[in-house]
Formats: C-alpha cells, structure tokens, sequence
C-alpha cells in the first residue's frame, strides 16, 4: 500500500506542475479573436485539452493518496471531502474527453453545429457542474487536510487560496488573474503530492 500512496503522491505532483504548465504556457497561446469553433479546431487547443485531461487523472489519483495518507485523523469530514474531490475529479476528466474527441470533431466538422451545442442550457448545465463539483470538493479536501495537520499546512492553504482567487484574480485581471489564481493552485498541489510521497517513503522504511 505505502508503494500505491506514494505512487499517488507523484502523480498529484506532477498533476500539479502540468496544471502551472497549461495556464502559464500553454493557455495564453490559445487564439483570442477567432470563434470558438476556429479555435477548437486548433492544434493549441487540441494540446491544451489533452493535457488537461491527463492532469485530471493525475489528480484523480491525487486526491486517493491523500485520503490514504490522513484518513485516520480526517473523520468523517474529510472521507466525504475526498468522496466529493475524486468524484470532481472524475466529471473534469470527462468534460476534457468530450472536449478532445467529441467537441473538436464537430468543430471540425461544423461550426454551426457547435454554436448550436454552446448555446444549449443542458450542455452548459453540465461542464458549470462539473467545474462546480471539482472546486468545491477540492477545496474541501483542503480545508480538512489543514484541519488534520498529517500534510504541509502552507500546502492546504495554498491550494485553498489558489481555488478561490482563480475566479476573482479572473473577473478582475482577466486572463493574467486565471493565470495568477492556477499557478497559487497548482503550487499546493505539488507541495501537498511531495509531502504524500515522502510521507510513504519514511513509512516504508520503518
């Protein structure tokens, strides 16, 4: 089990760095004159998705290791934290499956056909959910891993902090606030898969 944890732990690092990766190098590259369905069509986008996909894996995984690591001093509270993060976690990676090889394929193939997909409520319904789903359950797997004090508590607040000035640092600075707000996330998330990492290393070896 201590190899499985600390397999977790590096894939919440390295899900973490890709996150910083894909705001800071990726992202602002992304066209901002074209029409959605130019820019879904795009390599950039086709890029970014995918990379978005393999970072909600990673930290599909992430957020286990975590629960494995605390779960005797995180009650109640943070098993059901957890259960809400790794199910968010599940709806993100989703979202970027259909964003990689559905969406863009009917970008590909008609534009009008995508507008028509945009605008509709129920499409809409589901990626705000998704989006709702993996913020709240990660920011209340953080609040309970600061409660716990097994990990870093820089790294539960940083992750914390990172989760809920995205959207603020966003409507403020526009695409540099999203930027600022992913990179504070993405910090915490790769102190708090090293901290599970080393966590499991030292248990082995006792």
């Amino acid at each position: 089990m201590n190899g499985f944890t600390r397999g977790c732990g590096n894939a919440l690092l390295l899900g973490g760095a890709l996150m910083i990766l894909i705001n800071v190098a990726i992202t602002p590259l992304l066209p901002r004159s074209e029409v959605s369905a130019a820019v879904m069509s795009g390599d950039i986008f086709l890029l970014r998705q995918s990379a978005s996909g393999v970072a909600a894996l990673l930290l599909l995984f992430g957020c286990l290791g975590l629960h494995l690591v605390q779960r005797l001093a995180s009650g109640v509270f943070g098993a059901s934290a957890f259960l809400l993060a790794f199910v968010g976690s599940s709806l993100l990676f989703a979202v970027e499956w259909a964003n990689v090889f559905v969406l863009r394929a009917v970008a590909r193939t008609s534009a009008a056909t995508l507008a028509a997909i945009d605008k509709h409520p129920f499409m809409n319904l589901g990626f705000a959910t998704a989006a709702g789903i993996f913020a709240l359950g990660w920011f209340l797997l953080s609040v309970s891993l600061w409660r716990a004090q097994v990990l870093p508590r820089w790294a539960a607040l940083a992750t914390m902090a990172g989760l809920l000035a995205t959207p603020v640092l966003q409507g403020l600075l526009g695409l540099a606030g999203a930027i600022a707000g992913n990179l504070l996330f993405g910090v915490g998330l790769m102190g708090l898969g090293r901290a599970v990492a080393r966590s499991s290393t030292s248990a082995s070896d006792r």
